[in-house]
């Protein structure tokens, strides 16, 4: 996400491609996590009343937040506000089977861009306005969010779709963390060689009209962009799965980070807003920044979790102004302990 957020994303070389691999795929396996992560919410709320009140106050910081937070900058699009949105789908999502989820994903993957297609792009494949930012008029606001924004809902419910069909999995079967790798690993593989030929096949009418469904350009919002950055995510959690036995014990200031994505997400747009680094900058000074910016979030993360247990941003997240109260802890994902194994249940 750093990486990506701080640039240069015009690179050539083998060196400076595997640098940007990130480029449109982070932020899918955050969509990915976050779908897996509203799985195991569902099944730790057992009353649909300690649900929606969650549902619609987080949902409401996100979504608020997340428009005043794009006032800040223009450089980076925040995708807060449509995690806001996500999560006011799950009231209605909460009750589709996985099966019905995965379907609904794999609809959407055709439909989504068509639709982006028709109303978020113009003539030349720019996007038809600027981020949604708060004080917008909320007809704007809502194209911005669901058509014709950086993050169109129409097509990044996919992922969440799938996070969410993902969540429902055991994940302490060998034998699912092994599909998610190999299926996974492969769809990231073929939609990118597709993407590939069908650039080459194209030429110049990639970039035009509905020819675009058939490329697979980062951030492009197509079919095959969707496949292949999907399939990366899964790849990318079931192989931590698989080899967290050996990676926990030397992972904690990642997992401390983790802990508080969204007080550090904030934080790193803030200060990329204040820097505001050129399109120009050199690989070397972006890769630089970066570092630098990657250091300090897990120095802040470290530092503040030595001296209490949540984020301060987390913190609000989880406070409901509907009750008073603040919401307890739902218990994590089944993610093994970094001394066990992974081991086969056979039914």
């Amino acid at each position: 996400m750093v990486v990506v957020n701080v640039g240069p994303l015009s690179v050539e070389g083998l060196w400076q491609r595997l640098y940007l691999l990130p480029y449109g795929r982070a932020s899918v396996l955050f969509v990915v996590i976050a779908g897996i992560g509203m799985a195991f919410f569902v099944r730790a709320r057992r009353t649909p009343k300690s649900r929606w009140r969650a549902l619609i106050w987080r949902a409401a910081v996100l979504l608020t937040g997340g428009l005043l937070l794009q006032r800040t900058t223009e450089d980076v699009g925040v995708i807060l506000p449509v995690y806001g949105v996500l999560f006011i789908s799950v009231l209605v999502l909460q009750f589709l089977p996985p099966p019905v989820l995965l379907g609904a994903a794999a609809a959407l993957a055709v439909v989504g861009p068509v639709l982006f297609i028709s109303h978020g792009l113009d003539d030349v494949g720019q996007h038809l306005g600027p981020p949604a930012r708060l004080g917008d008029p909320w007809p704007e606001i809502a194209h911005a969010l669901v058509l014709s924004g950086r993050y169109p809902l129409v097509t990044w419910a996919v992922p969440f779709l799938v996070g969410m069909w993902a969540g429902h999995l055991d994940h302490t079967r060998a034998t699912t963390v092994r599909r998610l790798i190999a299926w996974g690993g492969a769809l990231a593989v073929l939609a990118q060689g597709a993407s590939q030929l069908s650039r080459a096949l194209l030429g110049e009418r990639a970039d035009q009209g509905y020819w675009r469904l058939l490329t697979g350009t980062a951030h492009g919002q197509m079919p095959l962009w969707l496949i292949g950055s999907i399939g990366g995510a899964l790849f990318t959690v079931a192989v931590l799965l698989r080899w967290w036995p050996l990676l926990g014990r030397w992972a904690r200031p990642l997992v401390m980070a983790g802990q508080m994505a969204l007080t550090l997400y904030v934080l790193h747009v803030l200060v990329l807003a204040m820097l505001r680094p050129s399109e120009d900058i050199t690989i070397a000074t972006g890769a630089l920044l970066s570092a630098a910016l990657v250091t300090g979030c897990l120095v802040v993360a470290v530092l503040w979790r030595a001296r209490a247990s949540i984020g301060p941003l987390e913190w609000v997240l989880r406070a409901s102004l509907l009750t008073g109260a603040t919401r307890t802890r739902v218990p994590a994902a089944p993610v093994p302990h970094p001394e066990a194994q992974i081991k086969d249940q056979h039914p």
